[in-house]
């Protein structure tokens, strides 16, 4: 099942980067649980090295985006948008749910009211998202360091990584409606 698109998020870059931003988020903040500082530097600096590749690679073939120069300056902007997304999570988490929705609504939705089709914005479907985060952070934080790698997921399609969506998730959005 595609996520982005059950939630009504269209297929864009910045979707894609956004989805991207907040699953290097939830991995961020079970890194610095880590032990050691120098470890939790080390590995944030190649998640965002890995993202500005894949991000780079996906403006070239994708978007036809030529121009190392103009791909610079949107890598410039996004780590930007980064930095930014680390603080409006952490705020959330920090303040509660209802903070921790609007900064899902602001940067998966753009803060829009209405979604790519023009319709009102399900809520619902905002506060699934703000379930995901909770549930995740929830399993990353049971995992031992050395098996944070196994728990994201696998190259097996049928076992689901920490990642991978949950039924769950939606039934508990609903019953609480």
């Amino acid at each position: 099942m595609d996520t982005a698109a059950e939630l009504g998020l269209k297929p864009t870059f910045s979707t894609w980067s956004q989805v991207t931003f907040l699953h290097m988020y939830l991995l961020t903040v079970r890194l610095r649980a880590l032990p050691y500082r120098e470890s939790v530097t080390t590995y944030s600096r190649h998640l965002i090295d890995h993202f500005s590749h894949e991000a780079e690679h996906r403006m070239d073939v994708y978007h036809d985006l030529g121009s190392r120069t103009i791909r610079n300056k949107y890598l410039k902007d996004l780590f930007i948008q980064w930095r930014g997304i680390i603080a409006a999570y952490d705020e959330g988490l920090a303040k509660g749910d209802a903070v921790l929705g609007a900064a899902v609504w602001r940067n998966l939705w753009k803060g829009n009211q209405t979604g790519p089709d023009g319709e009102e914005i399900d809520w619902a479907k905002v506060a699934q998202v703000v379930v995901y985060i909770r549930r995740v952070l929830s399993e990353l934080a049971k995992k031992d360091e050395v098996d944070l790698v196994f728990a994201i997921g696998s190259a097996d399609k049928k076992t689901r990584g920490i990642f991978g969506y949950s039924e769950a998730d939606k039934k508990l959005v609903e019953s609480s409606k």
